[in-house]
Formats: C-alpha cells, sequence, structure tokens
C-alpha cells in the first residue's frame, strides 16, 4: 500500500503541479479590499426590481430561478442597465449558494455579459451574497475595460445598494 502511494505520487503530483501552473496570477491589492470600501467600487445599483422566480427543485435542498432587472453606475460608462438570472441553492433557512449570468447594457445597445459564483447569510430577514463574476469579452468599446475582468460582488435582496469592486 506504502509502494503503491509513493508511486502515484511520484506520477500524478507533477501533473497536478503543470496544472496549477498555467493559471494567471490575480495583482489583487489586499490593504485596498479589505474592508471593501463603497468609493473604491467599479459598479452599484441605483434600484432593482424583482421579476419574478420559480421553484427548480424542492429536494434535497431547495433551488429557485429568479430574474431581476437593475440600474446602476457603471465607473468611467455611466449609467447602465443590469438583466440578471441568479439560482440560489438553500443549504438551510440561513445559508444559500447561488449562481448567476446577465448582461450589463448602456443606454446606447452597447452590452456585456457576466456569469458569478456566490455565498449568502441570512442576517436581519435579508440575505446578504458575497461572491465573485467574471466579466466575458465585449466588441462594446465603452464597456471594454471589462473584458476577461473578475470582480468581487457584495449584494442584498432588501433596498440596499448592490456594490462590484474589480480585481487588479
Amino acid at each position: 500500500m506504502i509502494t503503491f502511494a509513493i508511486a502515484a505520487g511520484l506520477f500524478l503530483l507533477p501533473s497536478v503541479i503543470d496544472t496549477r501552473a498555467q493559471f494567471p496570477q490575480l495583482k489583487v491589492k489586499v490593504k485596498n479590499m479589505l474592508p471593501l470600501n463603497i468609493t473604491n467600487s467599479i459598479y452599484n445599483s441605483n434600484t432593482s426590481e424583482f421579476l419574478g422566480s420559480k421553484n427548480i427543485s424542492s429536494t434535497p435542498y431547495k433551488i429557485t430561478e429568479a430574474y431581476y432587472i437593475e440600474n446602476g453606475f457603471l465607473n468611467n460608462v455611466g449609467n447602465v442597465t443590469n438583466n440578471q438570472t441568479f439560482w440560489d441553492t438553500y443549504l438551510s433557512d440561513k445559508l444559500a449558494l447561488g449562481r448567476g449570468d446577465g448582461i450589463i447594457e448602456t443606454a446606447d445597445g452597447q452590452n456585456i455579459s457576466w456569469i458569478s459564483s456566490d455565498i449568502g447569510r441570512m442576517i436581519d430577514n435579508e440575505w446578504i451574497f458575497y461572491g465573485i463574476i467574471l466579466f466575458n469579452n465585449t466588441r462594446s468599446e465603452s464597456l471594454s475595460l471589462l473584458n476577461n475582468s473578475i470582480g468581487l460582488v457584495k449584494s442584498t435582496t432588501g433596498p440596499e445598494t448592490d456594490y462590484t469592486w474589480l480585481l487588479e
């Protein structure tokens, strides 16, 4: 058994190390990120409208699909609309995993799509989610600053403003 573990380690470990080496290094300025300062956010929502939801599953966990439209402000761009869909898996009454996608669009029709993954907690009767967002590529000139960017997101289900910070 020990010989097998050593032999497996010799063959598997290098491939794991090589795979990890292929991922790009993110330059995260921790002192600017913790705590997240709203003045450093690239995006904030002004209004959010719940458009509807449906239950996808009730066992083993409750899973819902919800739709929102949000009006917000994107730095260096201006006012934008953010069409969003989220799939939430409720692990308990106070813990949820979220997955989302959407499209941010400017008033003149330029747009960029995104995907996200979040974890949420119920605090004071509001769901508060923290997550990571990945912006795709766009040919839209005004939104190109988001091309392939990764950001951190804080969002709530209540009337509070949602924020997005870009990782550098």
